[in-house]
This record gives C-alpha cells, sequence and structure tokens, in this order.
C-alpha cells in the first residue's frame, strides 16, 4: 500500500515575487555570484579625514574637516553612506565650516554585526552615543531620508545634540514603501539579493532616485557597489529594511508638532521614494519653525544630483541668525 506523502508549498505571494524578481534581474543584470566580496585590506578608508572609533564594540567610521563655528553634520540614507555627502562637504569647508559625517552600524565602512538591532530608534541612540564619544553638541544636523529620520528623532530625545535641523527628503510620516524596501520583507530575500546583486542593479537602483537618470556616473556605483561588498552589507540593508516600520515611530510622529529647533526643508520635486506632497509639506506644516525649499528637476538625493545647490541651502541656512 502506497503512503500518502504531504507536499508543502510557499503561498503564492511568497515565492511569486521572489521566482518574478530572480528571472527579470538574472535576464538583464546577470548572475551576483560573480561579484567578489570586499577584503577587509581594500576597504577604501585610508584619507586624512578618515576615523574610527569603537562604541560598544561596534567600529564607526566617521569623517572629520575642522573649522571655526557650528559644527555641520551630515547623516546619509538607506543603503548610503558618507559617500552620499562628497559633493557637498568641500562647499563646506571652503566656507571654513567644521563637517562631520558619520557611516552608521551596518552601512558604509562601519562595522554590519549580524543579529544586531538595526530599527532607527536603536540607529539614533547610537548616534547619540557616538556624539558623546566625540564631542559634539548643538550640531546643524543634515539628514538624507533615514538620516532624516534619525534627525528628528535625535531633535525629539536628544535636544541637546541638535542646535538646527536640515531635513533632506526625510523619512517619518507612513507612505507605500519602495519597491527594493518592500523586497526584503519576503522570505529568503537575503539569499535572492546576494544571488542576483551585481554592479547593474546598484546602477539601476541610483537611477530610481535621480532625476536626471543619465547623471549617475560609474564612480558613483563603484563607491555604492564596494561598500555593499563589504563583509554582511547586504544583509545589514535586508535587516534595516525589514526594521522600517513607521507604525513603531507612531508616538514620536505624533510628537512632531513639538520640534523646537528652527529647521530647515530640503526636497527633491521629482522625490519618487519620499513623495514631496504626502511627507514634505507634512513636515513643512507640522514642524513650528520650519520653511521648505524645493529643487527643481531633482530625486531622493539632491546632495548627489545637486551638491551645489544643497550646499548653497545648507550654507546659507548654517550662516543666518536663528
Amino acid at each position: 500500500m502506497k503512503r500518502k506523502v504531504k507536499v508543502y508549498m510557499l503561498p503564492y505571494k511568497t515565492w511569486f515575487p521572489l521566482v518574478l524578481m530572480g528571472a527579470g534581474l538574472s535576464g538583464m543584470m546577470g548572475c551576483g555570484l560573480s561579484v567578489r566580496p570586499l577584503p577587509e585590506e581594500e576597504l577604501l578608508t585610508h584619507g586624512p579625514r578618515d576615523h574610527f572609533i569603537e562604541i560598544q564594540g561596534v567600529r564607526f567610521h566617521y569623517l572629520e574637516y575642522p573649522g571655526k563655528g557650528d559644527p555641520v553634520f551630515l547623516l546619509h540614507g538607506f543603503a548610503s553612506s558618507t559617500y552620499t555627502w562628497e559633493g557637498v562637504i568641500p562647499h563646506l569647508t571652503e566656507a571654513g565650516h567644521p563637517v562631520w559625517a558619520l557611516d552608521m552600524k551596518g552601512f558604509g565602512w562601519s562595522d554590519k554585526p549580524q543579529h544586531a538591532a538595526y530599527d532607527p530608534l536603536t540607529l539614533m541612540e547610537e548616534v547619540n552615543q557616538w556624539m558623546e564619544a566625540v564631542g559634539l553638541r548643538k550640531v546643524v544636523f543634515v539628514g538624507n531620508s533615514l538620516g532624516g529620520a534619525i534627525g528628528w528623532l535625535m531633535a525629539l530625545e536628544h535636544p541637546d545634540k541638535v542646535g538646527r535641523l536640515i531635513l533632506v527628503d526625510a523619512a517619518g510620516y507612513p507612505i507605500q514603501k519602495p519597491f527594493p524596501i518592500n523586497l526584503a520583507a519576503f522570505p529568503l530575500a537575503g539569499p535572492v539579493i546576494k544571488l542576483f546583486f551585481s554592479r547593474a542593479w546598484v546602477r539601476w537602483g541610483l537611477k530610481k532616485v535621480y532625476y536626471h537618470k543619465d547623471w549617475v556616473t560609474e564612480a558613483q556605483v563603484n563607491a555604492y557597489l564596494d561598500r555593499l561588498r563589504a563583509h554582511n552589507g547586504l544583509d545589514a540593508q535586508v535587516v534595516v529594511a525589514r526594521a522600517l516600520d513607521p507604525e513603531d515611530l507612531e508616538a514620536y510622529i505624533q510628537k512632531i508638532p513639538s520640534i523646537p529647533q528652527e529647521t530647515l526643508l530640503i526636497w527633491g520635486r521629482e522625490d519618487e521614494w519620499i513623495p514631496l506632497d504626502k511627507v514634505g509639506y507634512r513636515f513643512n506644516r507640522e514642524i513650528p519653525r520650519s520653511r521648505l525649499v524645493v529643487i527643481q528637476e531633482c530625486g531622493h538625493i539632491p546632495q548627489e544630483e545637486h551638491p551645489e545647490k544643497t550646499a548653497r541651502l545648507i550654507e546659507r541656512f548654517v550662516l543666518s541668525a536663528p
């Protein structure tokens, strides 16, 4: 007598998006198995402004530029790093401003430990610990995307660290998540992303956050690719993406109207990730001492697509009287 064998299958909604994505990406981007992990000795962190500090067992990478006046602190967004500010920093330092930029845990050249918490509140507390360690107070806090969310959380929870606030296409309010963020929620997303990860995929991702698609350069692609090739780089992005749940921040979102700091909002008109009409205008309505500047023909990362305009706006805000 034959025994009946039960066959268990993943739900359609689970496996179909992964298979579809895999088929599409494999056809147009090539296999990610050809992307070589970046050895420790090849980390590009040997410049005169590169520094490291260990806090609670995690090594953080940051940039420091001397100057006079209020320090300007720059914080990157999802899947990004201090590299995103390379077009802005020279304009600020030429004007004499002291500038700091940090790779958060899981990003850039900072450590990316497995089995660690990567939710925004944890990242925010780690940014605060880093600022304590290096002695930063009352900075002009400039944050893009996820870094912007960390910025307004810091303004609420650690106001001694934030003198004034600049939110650049900042995350915060609940919206439809971009495809790469949603992708991470699927089971087996980590192995699938590793399988199809490639230079072409990074290029595609950058073009999604640009208005001028042809402005994305191979130098940018290489910079993002190298940092994601670092040990546990892709795994960390998956965990971060899964931890980005606005419902977890609901109590803090309710406090946004109580942010006391003078705030500049910089937004790309054509940002498809965090739209101006759904988020930028709302920040402007709810933060009492805020003003909004919109950059035309610009996507989600103005500091890379329009670095001179972005730097000029930051500098004017820094020099203006509170």
